[in-house]
Order: C-alpha cells, then structure tokens, then sequence
C-alpha cells in the first residue's frame, strides 16, 4: 500500500512542471540542510564517545546558542522575502538595498547575542538545575567558546537567504559543504588527538563556519546578479523587512526558549533523558532539514509570484509541494515505527538510553506528517508576507507543550514518555489547524484550492 502511494505520487510529480522546479530549487538547500543535520548526528557521534553527560552538556548549551539562530531569522526571513517580491517585480535596485540592509541588521545582532552570552554563561547553564556539576561545567565551557562563532552563524545565514532568494541555491550548498566537511573533519582531532574534550568540539564549528564565510564572501565577487548598492544602511528596508520577519523570528525565539524551559522539565529524569532530548532531536531533523528545504523554495517561489502579481500559481505550488514532503513524512515515520533502536544505537552505547530513545522516535512517528503539512502551508503565507498567521498558531499551541508536559509527566504514569506526547500531540494540532486556514485564505482570495492527490490518474494541470 505505501509502494503504490509512493508510485503514485512519482508519477504525479513526473508530470508536474512546478514540482521540477521547485525540486531543482530544493534540492541544494536540502543538501545544505542534510550536511547540517550530517555534521550534528557525527558531532553526536564523536561526544557521545565521552559519554551521555558530554551529550547532555553540549545539548543544554546547544538551547541557548540555537537561540541565535532563532535571533537571526528576525532579519533573514523578512531580507528572504523581501528580496524574493522585488525579484519578482523585476526592481534588482531594491533587492540590492534589503541585501546591504541586511548586512547592518545581523552585524549588530550578532555583538549583542555574543556580548550576553559572554557575560552570564554561568547563570544560563545553571538555569536547567542539573545535578552533575562535571556536566555544569563542561556546558559553561563549551557555550562560552560556542559563543564567539555567533557573528560567523549569524552572516552566514544572511548570506544563505540572499543566495537562495535570487535562486543561486547551488551556492548556499557549496559553503555549507566546505565548511560543514572540514567541521566533520576536525571533529575526532580537536576532541580526541588534541584532548579537547567537548570544547574541541566548540571550536572545530567556529572554524568551519569561518570557512564557510569565506567561501560566500569569495562567491559574492564573482556574482554579477547580487549587486550593492553603497554602504549605507537602508532604514526603510530594514523596518520593511523586520516587519515581516518579526513574527516568524518571534515564533522560533518562542520555540526556543520554550524549548529550554522543556530542557529544565526533561532535566529532571536525569542526563540520560537530555541527551535522549538531544540526540532524538537530531534524528527527527532529518524530516525537518529536507522538508525545511522544500520550504525555502515553496517561500522564494510564492514570493516571485507574489511580487508578479502572478497569485493564480499559488495553489500549484503549494499542490506541488506537499506532494513532496508527504513522501518523506511517510519514510521517516516508516524508520521511526521500524527500526528506533537501530537508529539511537548508532549514537550511544547504554541500553537505558536506547530504551527511552525508543520510546521517543515511536510517538513522535505519529506527528511527522502532520510537521511536513505545517512547513508546506507556512511557507505559502512567508511567501505571500504573511508570516504572523503561523507564528501565532506555532507560539500558542508550542506553548501548551510546557503545561502538557508538565502534567503528563508528573501527574500521569506516562512518566517522561508523557513530555514526548506532548510534543507530538501539539504537532498534530498545527498542521491540521494551518492546513484549514490556508484553505480559508485561498477561497477568500479567489484561489482555486486543488485537491492534493488525485489518485488513479495522472496530474497534468500543474
């Protein structure tokens, strides 16, 4: 039965103009997004030698620096976007402007992410109360180092969202591919040969990331299409572009901090539940990093449109799309469901961890569709510039995570498996509650709302 709906979603996407183009615009950001997500499970790899209290604490420290990340999105989102709907009205003047726009907004952010995680990393740390005060330290010590490759982070993911928005996707893949190599690399000398310990680790990320700065910066002298128009900060882009990226960046700050308050509630099973937290994560971002790339691209593509006045082609895009990321939902919930033990055994050792690995990747097997329907429709409203119609979904309901995991977990004898039921419990309510509202969006405006799947015969009208 899977075969054939896979078949069938081949054949359909075989004859479908808009899925090859957006596969041809996907596929190096999901390449990009898989050699993160390689780097992360072989960097998991390599500290899970030292240990599960290594893992927990390069994962707790890991909450606050993807914090940055989330920080980020507040100028490359809205600079995405911005630059995607002036390259689709042909004004190359005004993507040039979000370009430079961009370049102030995340040199600042950057100093003053670094500059506070430099002053309190003690008091970040101590905030998840763990009781190992080796795994204190080793976390203290490795966001204090983490912390000065925010400025790296932040410009290289500028410049991913400049590439990509002029639909130079094969750029963003080549960085990402020498930096996230020579990071991998690094890895087991910096750690082991040089005796690093997880700060090696740390450091071996900072240098990669160097390395891919270097290689956008060399890219950007030999792109005629990225041009700078002077140097001066561009204040009307920068509020044109904070104003749509704002709601997406709060809901991935919200979603982080939310986060780190489910670290502190998880802290309390334990290191072992954290680095389960951690390392499941990472195994579940396989689903999130080739989705998320089908979703960069559905955003660039609905926001030429958008900015062509073209919205008739929306709906094909979103038809497309979702075709896609249905397949891979379906062959990351078939891994989860089958081979769970399989795949945490790869990254650590102790059969405790195994056990509650298990459990993890079994009940969030049942929200990995419904993720991918949540990514698809938000990328359509980042498309269309309104990114506050998923945010404010994402926040509300990411919240209940906390209260539900509180409950399920202490009051219920579903223990820390109840924390993992909250996650895949409030996954399921997004993407079936955005899908209804993107389908109200598009009959409001008119917008031929086609059925996904139309099984039995091939698609030709897209």
């Amino acid at each position: 039965m899977i075969y054939r709906l896979i078949k069938n979603i081949q054949r359909q996407l075989s004859l479908s103009k808009v899925g090859k183009d957006l596969l041809i615009l996907a596929l190096p950001i999901i390449g990009a997004h898989l050699l993160h997500t390689a780097y992360n499970l072989t960097d998991m790899i390599w500290v899970g030698e030292l240990g599960s209290g290594a893992v927990a604490a390069v994962g707790t420290a890991g909450f606050f620096i993807n914090l940055g990340w989330a920080l980020a999105s507040v100028i490359t989102v809205g600079v995405n976007v911005k630059i995607s709907h002036s390259l689709g009205a042909e004004d190359h003047d005004g993507a040039s402007r979000y370009t430079i726009a961009g370049l102030w907004g995340v040199s600042l952010l950057s100093a003053i992410f670094t500059s506070v995680l430099l002053m309190w990393p003690d008091e970040f740390i101590a905030f998840f109360h763990m009781k190992d005060a080796h795994v204190n330290e080793m976390a203290t010590s490795y966001m204090s180092i983490a912390a000065w490759g925010a400025v790296l982070n932040f410009m290289n993911l500028l410049f991913i969202s400049v590439f990509n928005a002029h639909g130079k996707t094969k750029t963003s893949l080549k960085a990402s591919f020498v930096g996230t190599s020579l990071n991998i690399l690094l890895d087991p000398i910096f750690i082991f040969v040089l005796d690093l310990g997880v700060d090696g680790a740390a450091y071996a990320t900072i240098i990669g990331r160097s390395i891919s700065l270097l290689y956008f910066i060399f890219a950007l002298k030999r792109c005629s299409s990225i041009r700078f128009k002077g140097y001066l900060p561009h204040f009307d882009k920068i509020k044109s572009f904070l104003i749509v990226g704002f709601p997406a960046a709060f809901q991935r700050i919200s979603f982080t901090l939310i986060y780190i308050v489910m670290g502190r509630i998880i802290a309390e099973w334990g290191p072992t539940a954290i680095a389960v937290q951690k390392i499941g994560v990472q195994i579940e971002a396989f689903t999130f990093m080739i989705v998320g790339g089908i979703m960069q691209a559905v955003t660039i593509t609905v926001g030429k449109h958008y900015g062509a006045k073209n919205m008739g082609e929306i709906p094909k895009v979103f038809k497309a799309a979702w075709q896609i990321a249905f397949s891979v939902g379906v062959v990351t919930t078939l891994m989860f469901v089958l081979i769970p033990e399989t795949l945490f055994s790869i990254f650590v050792p102790e059969k405790e961890s195994i056990a509650m690995g298990k459990d993890y990747l079994l009940i969030l097997s049942l929200s990995q569709l419904f993720m991918c329907m949540e990514m698809i429709a938000a990328a359509v409203f980042h498309g269309v510039g309104k990114t506050y119609v998923p945010a404010i979904l994402s926040v509300i309901l990411t919240s209940l995570r906390v209260p539900g995991a509180y409950l399920l977990g202490f009051f219920t004898f579903l223990s820390l498996n109840g924390v993992w039921w909250s996650i895949s419990g409030t996954s399921i309510l997004k993407g079936v509650i955005l899908f209804f509202i993107l389908k109200a969006y598009f009959r409001k405006n008119n917008l031929q709302f086609e059925k996904v799947f139309k099984f039995g015969k091939a698609i030709t009208d897209t």
